[in-house]
């Protein structure tokens, strides 16, 4: 079960622009921040390092935070489209219903993460690890999930359409609440070996890989 991020009980309103750009340029961590409401497109926050941050109703669309470190960070209805967290560090963050989509993470390193009512369509989390990470309510459909190092993976109520599970390795983790429709897998689906489906996903799944059932 992921952690809930640590926080301030009101944080001290800033400008991200500002604060965010001095930050970097000085090699300090941004902490205990509220940001609300403001609109940061395309803009560079890569290796930015927040701590103990709250986002409310922001856009960032396009923004790159790549090798960015964020601890006990909340993002709360925001835009984070195409944003980039590659190779970025994520621990005690939540995200809720935020859009997220095209945003790339792959690469990141992910740890007692949740999304919460997300849309993560077309996001790519490609070689990402995960660990203690949630998706709960979430539509993620075509989004990219190969080649992840994955403990304690949690995927409740998610639409799981085209999602591109290539070598990754779904063992414990329950997918009954899903709408799994035209997963990726390897030829062999080694990936599924002790995933959690219902009778009705067993079946789909077992049509897809070639198995005959006879009734």
């Amino acid at each position: 079960m992921p952690k809930a991020p640590v926080l301030p009980a009101a944080g001290e309103p800033g400008d991200l622009l500002t604060l965010a750009i001095t930050a970097v340029e000085e090699g300090e961590c941004l902490e205990g921040v509220d940001f609300v409401g403001q609109t940061v497109t395309g803009e560079d926050f890569a290796e930015l390092e927040l701590s103990g941050c709250r986002f409310v109703r922001c856009r960032l669309t396009g923004c790159f935070f790549a090798a960015a470190t964020l601890r006990d960070v909340i993002f709360q209805d925001c835009d984070l489209s195409q944003c980039r967290f590659t190779k970025a560090s994520l621990t005690r963050c939540a995200l809720e219903d935020c859009k997220v989509l095209g945003a790339d993470f792959s690469g990141a390193a992910l740890r007692d993460v949740v999304f919460s009512r997300c849309r993560l369509d077309l996001a790519n989390c490609n070689a990402a690890a995960l660990r203690d990470v949630a998706f709960r309510d979430c539509s993620m459909e075509e989004a990219a999930l190969s080649g992840c190092r994955v403990k304690g993976l949690t995927l409740e109520r998610c639409v799981l359409t085209r999602v591109n599970f290539f070598q990754t390795p779904l063992a414990g983790v329950d997918l009954t609440s899903c709408t799994l429709t035209e997963p990726v897998f390897s030829a062999s689906a080694g990936e599924l070996k002790g995933a959690v489906v219902d009778l009705f996903q067993a079946a789909q799944l077992a049509r897809r890989f070639g198995v005959i059932i006879k009734e």
